[in-house]
């Protein structure tokens, strides 16, 4: 008889996550995976506490005395707005492109209207939740966000069974009290970088939890736990308290709680430090998966910016560039310190008398002054023997090498960070062109080109949960109102029903975007360069085979599906790609009658003609405003180069300006011999970022 299996110890249980754990148990189990998660993330926590001190110039008492520069605030500003200028737009395409399915396509263009319509409305979070995504980004190194189901329901009364009066019989049957939908959204909620903790891991891929921080109110408690654990959970968030006795109860109370969303077991748990047991909602006593989720966590992948592949732990740029911000204040603090010290100042021999000394008196006018030792005054030199003057050679010669020093700190801190002079929209060559700024543009924008793929590949992750809750939550009727399907085209509108279903049952057919020009502030002459190659691409493959489409008919949408693959591989044509697939179908037609009147020569047939008479004109419309539309760029992109070139004169003339200047201060400044010398000029300010 084999040995019957010997049950784990306690400890190993609860280690491995038995599915039998009691509430207990879980409680212990997700205590220690908390307070793991916590350690690993406790230094990072305090350096981003002090990088939103030094975002806001608030210095502790340790630095106090010294002169900050504000070049790290001026660098976030500036990411910030290359990073996000503009409400970002979703673009859902279909993995299959055939133009035959138009269910598919009606389908696609469903969920697209649906996904950029919830995001503008005013009581939608999403664009707010992106914005202060980007700040943590920036300062924290760190951003996420979580979606949720919100759906609301009335109570409908029962409805008793209509009877005729006369003859009895049942007009309607009676309705039994029931539930009924009323409100349903995907709604967006911000997580700050303090609010959420995760397993230790490597990478998010081996991510086994992630917890969101909440502070629920006793009534809240109350409401999602029942009556009992609800009212006995401690409050120990205080908020605004009037006075420091924590026995008093306040209004402002809060019991902090972790909302644990486990993906071994595809169950939610609430862990309250108060409390020795796990809770589940009233409505869900089980923790089940609430949304169904394919990848279960409610949350996109969050940005974490500089984490290697063997510690998830988010590593802020102001903490890599530290020591360098922290040196140009050092310098800027020297600098400042030697400017005080320029003054007209010295010692004077007592023995001359008090009338040196109120040569300088600043109440005094152009005044002689008798002297009762002129004698011992001439024996001495004159003013010049008795008086030492302060030092400024040394003063000033100090000050323009700690300028030259601070200089090359800043160009060092443009080379790390990325943030070139081009960037600031600064010349850095005087003289140049609009073509070479435009390169140095594009080739020191490198880093934040990336910075800007990344926020847009979070907005594309988080826009995917949105059409995931859609697909298995949305009713089909709430699908078809959202997207508005009454003012599409009356062919589109037949099939809007089964297209609502094919979202509902399958939804991996559609591949959903946010580009980084979608998000990002908009580079209007990049724009418009793409649009204009665009046009010129389709126009000259137009005009190529403009004889073929004359002598072969029928060759049309083999030609058109030439163009339609050319134009896919070019940034800014998936608008176009539909007006094609109308041509394509157009042409198909025009073929398919042209196949069936056979090769007599018979009288055209009416409608053939007509299909072939609307077929020139459209192309003949597509052409003109093909033509139009490049017409209108190249006007726009040589305006845009005129421009630049009348800012990079300006830019030098007013260089060439201030070094004249510059030259002529350093010419009227008094050279040093016997008297004194008084360096009023001062040197060049160091710029900011």
């Amino acid at each position: 008889m084999a040995d019957e299996p010997t049950a784990l110890p306690q400890e190993q249980r609860i280690e491995q996550g038995a599915p039998d754990l009691t509430p207990a148990e879980w409680h212990k189990r997700w205590t220690t995976e908390l307070d793991a998660a916590k350690k690993r993330l406790d230094d990072w926590h305090k350096d981003v506490v002090e990088i939103e001190a030094d975002y806001l110039s608030e210095y502790d008492a340790k630095r106090d005395g010294q002169r900050h520069r504000a070049y790290f605030t001026s660098n976030v500003q500036v990411q910030d707005a290359m990073l996000y200028g503009q409400l970002p737009k979703t673009n859902v395409s279909r993995r299959f492109a055939d133009s035959a399915d138009d269910r598919a396509r009606v389908a696609g263009e469903a969920l697209q209207r649906l996904l950029n319509q919830d995001i503008e409305r005013d009581g939608d979070n999403f664009a707010d939740t992106l914005r202060l995504n980007l700040l943590d980004m920036l300062l924290a190194g760190f951003a996420s966000m979580r979606l949720r189901y919100d759906v609301r329901w009335e109570t409908v009364p029962e409805r008793p069974a209509m009877m005729d009066p006369t003859t009895g019989a049942m007009l309607a049957p009676a309705v039994p009290c029931c539930e009924r939908k009323v409100w349903e959204d995907a709604e967006t909620d911000y997580v700050h970088w303090r609010d959420m903790l995760w397993s230790v891991s490597r990478v998010w891929q081996e991510v086994r939890w992630v917890a969101f921080r909440a502070e629920l109110p006793r009534k809240k408690l109350v409401e999602m736990f029942g009556e009992e654990p609800g009212a006995r959970l401690p409050l120990d968030v205080k908020q605004g308290a009037l006075d420091d006795d924590p026995k008093k109860a306040s209004p402002w109370d809060r019991a902090e709680g972790w909302e644990i969303w486990d993906g071994e077991s595809r169950r939610v748990f609430w862990w309250f430090a108060g409390h020795k047991q796990v809770l589940f909602p009233v409505d869900n006593p089980t923790g089940k998966d609430p949304l169904g989720l394919e990848g279960f966590f409610p949350c996109p992948r969050p940005i974490i910016r500089n984490a290697t592949n063997s510690k998830l732990v988010p590593r802020p740029d102001r903490k890599i560039h530290r020591d360098l911000y922290r040196e140009i204040d050092d310098v800027s603090t020297r600098i400042v310190t030697l400017e005080e010290a320029i003054r007209v100042t010295g010692l004077y021999d007592k023995q001359a008398g008090s009338e040196v000394a109120k040569l300088l008196d600043g109440t005094t006018g152009n005044k002689l002054y008798p002297s009762d030792k002129w004698q011992l005054l001439a024996e001495k030199g004159g003013i010049a023997g008795c008086v030492d003057w302060f030092p400024l050679e040394q003063v000033v010669s100090a000050l323009a090498v700690l300028r030259d020093y601070r200089r090359e700190l800043v160009d060092e801190l443009y080379q790390l960070t990325g943030m070139g002079d081009i960037l600031r929209g600064q010349a850095s060559v005087p003289g140049a062109t609009a073509t070479e700024q435009g390169l140095k543009a594009k080739f020191g924008s490198i880093r934040m080109q990336r910075a800007q793929d990344e926020f847009a590949r979070y907005a594309t992750d988080a826009q995917k949960l949105r059409a995931e809750i859609v697909s298995k939550h949305f009713d089909v009727e709430t699908i078809l109102a959202r997207a508005n399907v009454a003012f599409m085209p009356e062919a589109d509108r037949a099939v809007a029903q089964e297209a609502a279903q094919l979202l509902k049952s399958d939804l991996v057919q559609y591949r959903i975007e946010v580009k980084p020009e979608a998000v990002s502030m908009t580079d209007f002459v990049a724009l418009r360069q793409e649009r204009s190659e665009l046009v010129t691409a389709i126009s000259q493959y137009l005009g190529a085979v403009e004889p073929l489409f004359r002598q072969v008919p029928g060759a049309a949408p083999m030609l058109l599906e030439i163009l339609q693959w050319m134009v896919a591989g070019l940034r800014g044509s998936s608008t176009i790609e539909g007006v094609l697939d109308r041509a394509i179908a157009l042409a198909e037609q025009a073929a398919a009658k042209a196949q069936e009147a056979g090769p007599a020569a018979a009288p055209p047939d009416p409608k053939l003609a007509a299909i072939e008479a609307k077929g020139r004109i459209e192309m003949a419309k597509i052409q003109a405003e093909l033509q139009a539309d490049l017409a209108r760029s190249q006007a726009d992109a040589q305006a845009e180069d005129a421009k630049q070139q009348s800012q990079a004169t300006w830019n030098l003339r007013e260089r060439a300006a201030s070094q004249q200047l510059t030259q002529a201060s350093r010419a009227m400044a008094p050279q040093p011999g016997p008297g004194p010398v008084l360096p009023l000029v001062r040197g060049p300010a160091g710029g900011g970022l």
